[in-house]
């Protein structure tokens, strides 16, 4: 997969991100940024408005890689461009232009 093909999920209304061992994220639709309130491509999660849940998002990214295996999980940052929000996360392996990557999907529960 490449970031081309990622192209089709950049406008949907759920996040939709990619990010490498180093836990940067390396591909990242609109709904994501806008949570963050900036654009997070190249950033880790210590890196963005929600820092201080960075460890806890860090933790779900690190089983997944570690186990190979898809990861479902509720999430809960404190802050984001729109306050404290709980997500419905999904988390899993994939090959993003020749790199195993962990991919998330995830919607806001309202």
């Amino acid at each position: 997969m490449n970031a081309g093909e990622l192209s089709v999920v950049d406008n949907v209304p759920f996040l939709f991100w990619v990010k490498d061992k180093g836990e940067k994220y390396i591909w990242a639709n609109r709904k994501i940024c806008e949570l963050a309130g900036e654009d997070v491509v190249g950033k880790t999660d210590n890196q963005l408005v929600w820092a201080e849940n960075a460890e806890a998002l860090r933790k779900a990214d690190m089983r997944v890689f570690a186990s190979g295996e898809p990861d479902y999980l509720l999430e809960h940052v404190v802050k984001s461009s729109q306050g404290e929000e709980t997500l419905s996360v999904c988390k899993w392996l994939g090959d993003f232009e020749g790199e195993k990557c962990c991919f998330g999907i995830s919607f806001v529960i309202q």
